[in-house]
């Protein structure tokens, strides 16, 4: 048994006295029952017993939470404190309704946190990895406002907008990846399997084989060979991993790097249009919450992993404390369109921040919406006509000595 030191209130009195329990979870219950508000609950002496703690810290590690789970959390969670139930009332709910294990330690552990008084910005903070700054941003100014179920929404759809976004980025990705995938197979099997056939006809013969048959050759003995198509395809591996770690920890090639995305044609125009809608989105959110011009500038820059966009984000915030205009700001910076830059100018002569910025997102993403339509039309033909020349040049490759030892003998 523990003994738990504990404060709330009863009626119009405010208590401040001890309980004794199995456990926290018993000891919130049995205060609950005598209709007590609890601002305060912590162990001061003994062992808690029965406690599914062990089960949570195990829980706490055993997978990444899936944004499907928190966009459907969320969802019931506005849904519920729309429809007037407390916020103590809807966490216990949810918390029971959650099959995944580290989502369901975690909710149990912001449940526990909420009854025993902490706010509830502070708890859902309390987990960085699940919860990040803007969603904790938001259930602050609803739970300084009193309009919980308001920004709960609003976070509703930030979450559907930028699932949507990711979901368009893998359909348009989708298709041309099956054929390119379809392409590699068959292209590798022809060279493994069928063309070694022919090698072995051609070497029966003798004589000089055409240029065309003489590459293909090479290439199939190449791949087939270990210490050749084996060593070569391990160095492209251990090249790639080689260059992530350097790009994660050298910041002058990450920059580069990141810079250099925006510039790829057609997927760069496609990931800087999707970047700039979200940024623009929370940045329109945090601006309707209240939240302060500066500490929205760097809870957007959490938005984004491009270090290019971050630290124009930081060059802004350090001009916003220097007395300029916001959007005097945005045309310094190359990254940011003069389209951008002329909208926010436009929500500060009016005054109407949030709008321009809720405007300027849903110009950005039907501008992302065209540039994957973009790509999904040039990617496609693309793929087949790699396919189609590939496997062509191949097979004529092939056959071209027996079309030349068709002539000869004519």
């Amino acid at each position: 048994m523990a003994i738990y030191r504990w404060k709330g209130i009863k009626g119009d009195k405010f208590l401040n006295q001890k309980i004794e329990a199995l456990n926290k979870d018993e000891a919130a219950f049995k205060l609950k029952k005598k209709q007590i508000i609890i601002t305060y609950l912590e162990k001061i002496e003994g062992e808690e017993i029965g406690t599914d703690e062990p089960f949570k810290k195990r829980a706490l590690f055993t997978s990444k939470v899936p944004v499907k789970e928190i966009m459907e959390f969320t969802k019931k969670f506005s849904t519920m404190m729309r429809a007037g139930l407390t916020v103590i009332e809807t966490l216990e709910l949810l918390k029971n309704q959650i099959e995944h294990d580290r989502f369901k330690a975690i909710m149990e552990t912001i449940y526990s946190d909420v009854e025993a008084g902490t706010p509830i910005a502070t708890s859902f903070g309390k987990h960085k990895k699940v919860f990040d700054s803007i969603y904790t941003n938001m259930i602050k100014a609803g739970e300084v406002s009193g309009k919980l179920d308001f920004f709960l929404a609003k976070l509703v759809t930030s979450i559907e907008k930028t699932q949507g976004i990711r979901s368009r980025i893998k359909s348009a990705l989708f298709y041309p990846a099956i054929l390119f995938t379809v392409a590699v197979g068959v292209i590798t099997v022809m060279l493994i399997y069928v063309v070694p056939v022919f090698v072995k006809m051609y070497g029966s013969v003798g004589g000089a084989l055409p240029l065309p048959t003489q590459i293909v050759m090479n290439v199939s003995g190449f791949i087939r060979n270990p210490l050749g198509g084996g060593a070569f395809f391990a160095g492209i591996v251990g090249l790639v991993v080689i260059f992530r770690m350097l790009v994660k920890k050298n910041l002058k090639l990450r920059r580069w790097v990141h810079r250099q995305i925006f510039r790829i044609p057609v997927m760069g125009d496609m990931a800087h249009k999707s970047t700039l809608s979200k940024l623009a989105m929370v940045q329109g959110n945090l601006t309707s919450a209240g939240v302060p011009v500066l500490e929205t500038l760097d809870i957007t820059s959490t938005s984004t992993n491009n270090v290019v966009i971050k630290e124009s984000l930081v060059e802004i915030k350090r001009g916003v404390t220097s007395g300029e205009s916001l959007s005097a700001l945005f045309e310094k910076e190359e990254l940011f369109p003069p389209t951008y830059s002329a909208m926010v100018a436009v929500g500060e002569k009016t005054g109407n921040m949030e709008d321009m910025l809720n405007a300027i997102a849903f110009y950005y993403e039907e501008e992302f919406d065209t540039s994957v339509d973009r790509m999904t039309s040039m990617l496609e033909p693309l793929m087949i006509v790699f396919l189609g020349v590939t496997i062509g040049f191949i097979i004529v490759a092939m056959y071209m000595p027996i079309f030349q030892m068709g002539r000869l003998m004519g």
